[in-house]
């Protein structure tokens, strides 16, 4: 029998339960390039071994991340209000008049 748990309250969830599956990939953005030579002038294999230079330069970072969470429906609730961990209301900053 497959076991369930909350991610985030750590109840436990039986398979006939309402569960949701929260799935979260962070990928590394890449801006195309605009180049105004022409296309015949291009060496693509140069680009491509500059691209796969850069990636391997990156700071150790990686490039494709990816999650997958099991909420109960009182912690998917939470989560869809403040998805990014922080708080949903807005900070209203005064000057000092």
């Amino acid at each position: 029998m497959i076991r369930y748990q909350c991610d985030l309250c750590k109840c436990e969830l039986s398979p006939h339960d309402l569960r949701y599956v929260v799935q979260i990939e962070v990928t590394q953005a890449f801006e195309p390039m605009v180049d105004d030579e022409a296309d015949d002038d291009r060496d693509y294999l140069d680009e491509i071994h500059d691209i796969l230079e850069t990636i391997e330069d990156s700071s150790g970072e990686e490039i494709f991340q990816q999650w997958r969470f099991d909420l109960c429906p009182a912690c998917r609730q939470k989560f869809c209000k403040h998805p990014l961990g922080g708080d949903a209301t807005p900070v209203i900053h005064f000057s000092e008049n």
